[in-house]
């Protein structure tokens, strides 16, 4: 006669445990917001906040792809920083009208900052904030930029304002 095969359950009792305890607790709204510290900007021009055509924005010095928008219309964008540096430069281009011609405008925009490690929770991790020293810009095709806040964390809120110059007045 045959026994039937017996499977020592006490051994498994911690891994099933482990298994029903991290189905329960992990919970899509327990990492607040977006999942990474990431610098949102709003774009304007002029005054109004709105949808800038034709922009190219691409990191300058980043490894690996560093091209953030090609040719196209935002009204906002993130901007990711790198933890390992204490700056973080973008390359922001786009053709405008002036008179009959077009003309590719580019500017520099350059964002100073200190990487700081957070520990979120056991479900997200860790991850950077930073706090922004300094955001600087060339003057080609962007009017100013205006820091909202000098704390970036994973919040939804705008950390920029990128005034654009309206070239059709």
């Amino acid at each position: 006669m045959k026994h039937p095969m017996h499977i020592p359950v006490l051994p498994l009792l911690p891994a099933l445990l482990s298994l029903a305890l991290g189905i329960t607790s992990c919970n899509d709204n327990s990492c607040s917001e977006n999942g990474s510290s990431l610098p949102l900007a709003t774009l304007y021009v002029g005054t109004s906040q709105q949808n800038v055509p034709g922009l190219t924005i691409m990191g300058i010095g980043a490894p690996g792809d560093n091209l953030l928008a090609d040719s196209s219309t935002l009204g906002e964008v993130y901007l990711p920083l790198r933890a390992s540096v204490g700056t973080t430069a973008y390359s922001i281009g786009r053709w405008v009208r002036l008179d009959t011609a077009g003309t590719w405008v580019r500017d520099t925009l350059t964002i100073a900052y200190d990487p700081v490690p957070f520990f979120h929770s056991t479900e997200c991790g860790s991850m950077f904030n930073f706090n922004l020293k300094s955001v600087s810009v060339t003057t080609h095709g962007i009017d100013s930029v205006v820091t909202l806040t000098t704390q970036v964390t994973n919040s939804l809120l705008p950390s920029l304002r990128i005034y654009f110059t309206d070239f059709a007045q």
